[in-house]
């Protein structure tokens, strides 16, 4: 099963990334949207796994979260991975928090205990709201429309492990198991 370690947003911030998703849709030449349902922050990509793995999965994501208190995150501004001609991942990243930084960091250390190989990449919290997408402005003037949207607070008390799987030709989020912060 492929799996990934992440944080749910809730309702609120997932409302205002779908209201700002149809914001952007005037401005867009061609790409894919991300569904709603599937706004999260991936904390750890585990990749392929076997089911027999998770309970000891479940355990280090549970030393990993033990010393963390529930906190708020805040949405700060959209950025882009690239891509040929497209931006291949278009995001609204999170402010700098230095409790997301050390739940992902212990994570990492955890999982790396059990065998994961640890990130290679500097840990970068977005959520991932379009794919392969050509719009007709430029980031700039995205960011300025991002700006003008009502942004809330976001919770982070639970981390989950997702598998990831196709069902009704579309990409699905399944939660396996949770753990709440300390």
């Amino acid at each position: 099963m492929r799996t990934f370690i992440g944080i749910e947003l809730g309702e609120k911030a997932t409302d205002e990334l779908s209201r700002f998703q149809e914001v952007l849709k005037n401005y867009t030449i061609k790409g894919r949207w991300t569904h709603k349902d599937n706004f999260h922050i991936t904390l750890k990509f585990l990749g392929e796994i076997e089911a027999e793995s998770i309970t000891e999965i479940e355990d280090a994501v549970k030393v990993a979260a033990k010393s963390i208190n529930p906190f708020y995150i805040k949405f700060d501004k959209v950025g882009f991975f690239k891509g040929n001609k497209d931006m291949r991942v278009l995001w609204v990243g999170t402010e700098e928090n230095p409790f997301l930084n050390k739940l992902h960091d212990n994570i990492d250390e955890e999982l790396h205990k059990i065998g994961f190989k640890k990130d290679e990449r500097k840990f970068t919290s977005h959520i991932t709201i379009a794919r392969d997408i050509r719009l007709n402005i430029g980031i700039e003037e995205v960011n300025n429309l991002f700006e003008k949207q009502k942004k809330n607070d976001i919770l982070v008390d639970t981390v989950f492990l997702y598998e990831s799987v196709i069902q009704e030709n579309r990409r699905k989020y399944i939660p396996i198991f949770s753990v709440l912060l300390k």
